[in-house]
């Protein structure tokens, strides 16, 4: 980081334009040159700049600050504590954000932009993510060798929270590549997610099982676990039922504090044995998952499921139980994506027309989502529709739209 950098970087801190920076002090012009890095200014000229951002002028000239191995050390601490333990992260980082608030580096600045886009992915809405991601983009000029592979990861995994999943492999397998990156276990884990997410299940996979291989070298067991999961998806998303099944069995017998993933299980046990045709297991698996929360808004997937395949069934009385349970657990933790779901399903419970409510609401919005199998889902019901209504041009697009869909996958 040059001289000009830091000088556009604390005009930009205080929200100052060149003109209110060099009233007093020099022309715009020959302040301009010195953002750009085409003159050197003399020393009173850095001695009024450094007044005027606040600082010394010993601290506007020390350019070569560089965030050292302790102080990156600490910022990867605290990222991995934001996963296993809430309160100890947010301890760490008061500690770290006491020392550093006030530090005129903008690639401390960017440090402590990228735990706080980390907190803001576990704790808080992809919308309140967006604006410490956009901080954390808008400081990427300040980044370094040491600080890149926190700010891949930190975005990567925006990236991938928000859909955009080109966007998240790039700057993951940025890092794969990264000979030196110590976390190369979890950042295979995390492509394996995200070409799962793509539909490429042989890529995922084989980015799983390098995952899997390192997380046993280094005895972690309980990746090892999530890893079994993640095979058990990519093996039903491969149509290989019974080999799903029997990853997901292998978790369950492992499993022993995680509730979450052992809902998690239940609930995919009874969609592999659904798509077996056995019924009444899949029932009871997704039963099993409800049971272990009684009020928790992620149960409402398995209710959808469940209402879903009783509409199915034909088994109206069912289904409108499991719907009005669902409307109501969708609407109480305010689940845009699931209150759209079992509208549509209460649209074909009563027998009225959905085509409208699809075409104008939920195919949009799960558009911007980005969530592929609804979107096709949703698609084939209106090409049924529109061909049961000898509607054949508006059906032939929608299927137009599945195949493209497919082929993308």
């Amino acid at each position: 980081m040059d001289l000009g950098q830091k000088l556009k970087f604390l005009r930009n801190k205080q929200n100052s334009t060149q003109h209110e920076i060099v009233e007093g002090i020099c022309s715009v012009s020959y302040y301009s040159k010195i953002e750009n890095g085409n003159v050197v200014p003399n020393e009173e000229i850095l001695q009024l700049l450094a007044k005027k951002f606040g600082i010394t002028m010993q601290e506007l000239i020390q350019t070569d600050e560089v965030v050292n191995d302790k102080v990156m050390q600490e910022a990867e601490n605290i990222y991995n504590l934001i996963k296993e333990n809430q309160t100890a992260a947010k301890e760490a980082y008061q500690s770290f954000l006491n020392r550093f608030r006030d530090s005129s580096n903008p690639s401390v600045r960017l440090l402590i932009s990228l735990i706080e886009l980390r907190f803001a992915l576990r704790f808080s809405t992809i919308e309140e993510a967006k604006e410490k991601f956009q901080e954390a983009e808008s400081l990427q000029d300040f980044s370094n060798m040491k600080i890149m592979p926190l700010f891949n990861r930190v975005c990567g995994l925006y990236h991938y929270a928000a859909g955009n999943y080109d966007k998240a492999l790039e700057l993951y397998l940025a890092l794969v590549n990264a000979l030196n990156f110590p976390y190369k276990a979890d950042i295979h884990y995390e492509i394996s997610l995200t070409y799962n997410r793509k539909n490429d299940v042989y890529k995922s996979i084989q980015h799983l099982e390098k995952a899997l291989n390192a997380y046993l070298r280094e005895m972690n067991y309980d990746q090892c676990t999530v890893c079994y999961f993640l095979l058990g998806i990519n093996y039903f998303k491969m149509g290989n039922y019974d080999e799903a099944i029997d990853y997901y069995h292998r978790v369950e017998k492992v499993i022993e504090n995680d509730k979450d993933l052992l809902r998690k299980v239940y609930h995919n046990l009874g969609l592999a044995f659904e798509k077996k045709k056995d019924i009444e297991k899949a029932i009871h698996y997704y039963q099993e998952s409800l049971s272990i929360y009684t009020e928790e808004e992620h149960n409402t997937k398995t209710i959808y499921t469940l209402a879903e395949l009783y509409l199915s069934m034909e088994n109206k009385k069912t289904a409108a139980s499991y719907i009005a349970k669902g409307k109501i657990e969708a609407e109480k933790f305010d689940l845009k994506e699931y209150i759209i779901k079992f509208h549509v399903l209460q649209l074909r419970l009563n027998g009225e027309e959905f085509h409208e409510y699809l075409e104008k609401v939920a195919i949009p919005f799960f558009k911007e989502i980005n969530e592929t199998s609804i979107l096709i889902q949703y698609n084939v019901m209106l090409s049924n529709y529109y061909s049961q209504n000898k509607l054949y041009k508006q059906a032939y697009f929608k299927i137009k739209n599945v195949l493209e869909m497919k082929g993308g996958i």
